[in-house]
Formats: structure tokens, sequence, C-alpha cells
């Protein structure tokens, strides 16, 4: 089956936003405007992904087989590179306990321990587990209405983090579903009624962004998963998203190349940022310079080694799930 292009674009970009989202990880960034902006202007690189997700897993059978697979297939890959990062992590600086690393294999589910960023995996293998019902929902009329309902309740989660941080005290993200459900059905929505969206273009992405870089300027919030059920973060994905789906593109081998390493990087990426903090002796420099020197550097190792990994015979099919 020929690629999606436009879709490999939409990974590549969440692909770089949440490498920038996770930059604190290195603990030598220092806090600054740029740094500030940085998390506004990534806050929906999570939100890209499920609606990827709504927009391929759309057009796909609903059967229980194939979610029970897919599910399979998920926890088949969390197990195998739990197991080698959690190696790596005992045996290099800084070390982490054997205790910890067998804490990493089940911890990940609710956005714990050594691999926390694995509560994407946990919230998908609940999408996964509803699809036959979602499907349903998606190519039946109810599909605006659960989208207009769940834009609502998302918008009230929204209000609630930012009056007493609701969500961070109460509810892991592997289970924020209202959010996922939400981006997955407009993701869906998009592929089944794409020419209502063919006039959106970069032109409008770069207008969103300015908006949102005057937004996380004026509006003080403490994280970037607090943006999901802002009204602004939603167009902000949506008009993203169109405009990928709105490029045409003739020679796509390099954005071809880089989704494939979509999965490794979200893999690894917390691994090799915490390594980058070694490097702080030789990072001495104002805080608007060190944030992009940091930037540079996560963005050129992690993509280095995930394109190294992709180059070992099997380990390419470690991420197929």
């Amino acid at each position: 089956m020929q690629r999606n292009l436009s879709i490999d674009l939409v990974k590549v970009i969440a692909m770089f936003m949440v490498m920038a989202l996770h930059v604190f990880l290195c603990h030598i960034v220092q806090p600054s405007l740029v740094y500030s902006w940085n998390l506004g202007l990534a806050s929906i690189a999570i939100p890209l992904f499920f609606m990827v997700s709504g927009f391929l897993l759309s057009g796909k059978e609903g059967s229980i087989g194939y979610s029970w697979r897919k599910i399979k297939g998920i926890l088949r890959f969390v197990f195998i590179t739990v197991t080698f990062i959690a190696l790596a992590n005992i045996l290099l600086p800084p070390h982490i306990s054997i205790l910890d690393g067998v804490k990493s294999y089940y911890a990940w589910f609710y956005q714990k321990g050594l691999l926390w960023q694995y509560w994407y995996f946990g919230a998908m293998i609940i999408i996964y587990a509803l699809l036959p019902i979602l499907l349903r929902i998606i190519h039946s009329r109810w599909l605006p209405i659960a989208i207009v309902a769940l834009v609502v309740v998302s918008f009230v989660m929204f209000l609630l983090n930012i009056s007493c941080e609701f969500e961070q005290h109460y509810v892991r993200q592997t289970f924020r579903i209202w959010y996922w459900l939400m981006y997955f059905f407009v993701g869906a929505y998009m592929r089944l009624h794409q020419q209502r969206f063919r006039k959106i273009g970069w032109w409008h992405v770069l207008g969103i962004v300015v908006v949102m870089m005057a937004y996380v300027y004026f509006v003080e919030i403490p994280y970037d998963e607090y943006a999901f059920g802002s009204i602004i973060c939603m167009v902000y994905a949506v008009i993203v998203f169109s405009a990928c789906l709105n490029t045409k593109i003739k020679d796509g081998k390099v954005i071809r190349e880089l989704s494939k390493l979509f999965l490794p990087v979200y893999a690894i990426h917390p691994f090799v940022n915490s390594r980058i903090e070694y490097l702080s002796p030789y990072l001495q420099f104002s805080p608007e310079v060190q944030y992009f020197v940091v930037l540079a550097l996560v963005f050129v190792m992690n993509i280095a080694l995930a394109y190294f990994l992709m180059r070992i015979p099997y380990v390419k099919d470690v991420f197929k799930i």
C-alpha cells in the first residue's frame, strides 16, 4: 500500500515537537521566555499522535481480532524496549537500581518509572479495546455530536486544571480519555471530510503560532498537557494537521525516512536527553542560547541513535506494532 506522505509529515512534526517538549529532561536548560514558548508551540505533539491514529484507523476493520492483534503488538514492543532500556540505565550512569528496572515493566501504564512516556501506549491499548465501538460512531451521524460533547468535557477539564490542577492530582495521562478520544475522532473526521479543510495552509499555521506565542506569554500554564483542553490548542492542532494534508510532496524520501524513526525516537528520547546533561560543563551560555544549543543536541543525538538502531538486523521488526 502506498504511504501517505502527508501523514508521514504530521508524524515527523510531532516527533520533533515531543523531543522539544522534553528538553527539560536534560536538567541544564534554564528557564527563559524561549523555553516557555517552546512548551506552548510544541504542546500539540500528543494531540497530533492521536489525530494520526484516528485518521488511519478510521479506514480499518473494526473486529475484536484486529484490536487484539494490535494490543498484543503494543505489549510485545513495550516488553522488548523496556528490557533493553532498563538494562542500559542499570549499566550506564546515572545508574538505576535493579528494582527500579523491574518496576519499569508495569509502571509505564500509569505514567511512572523509567519509561513514563509509555503512558501513550497505555492510552492506545484503551482505544484499541474500544475500537469496534469507536468505528461505529465514526461511520454514523453521531460523530459530530461525539466531538462536540468531548470538546465541552475537555474544555471543562482545562478550566479545572487552570484553577486547581485537577488532572495533575487525580488523573494520570493514560486515563485522560476525553482528550484522546476527542483528538482521535477529530482525526477520523478530517479523513472523512478532507475537502472541508482544503483551504488551510501554512500561512494559517504561521498565524496560529503567533497567537499561541502570545497566549503562552500572557497565560501561565504549569504543564504543557494542560493546554490539550483549551480551544486554542484544538484549533492549532487542526490547522497544522490540515496544512500537512494539503501539502503536495513531490520527493518525500527525507520525510518518509524520518517518519520511520518516529517510534524509536519516542522510545529512546528520555534516555538520550538525560545523558546530554553530562555535557553541561561545556554549555555555559545565556539561558536563551543554551536552550537552542541543547535543543539542537537533542534533535541530532536522538535522530542519529534511532537511525543507527533501525540499521541493526531484527531491530526494525521490534518497532512494528
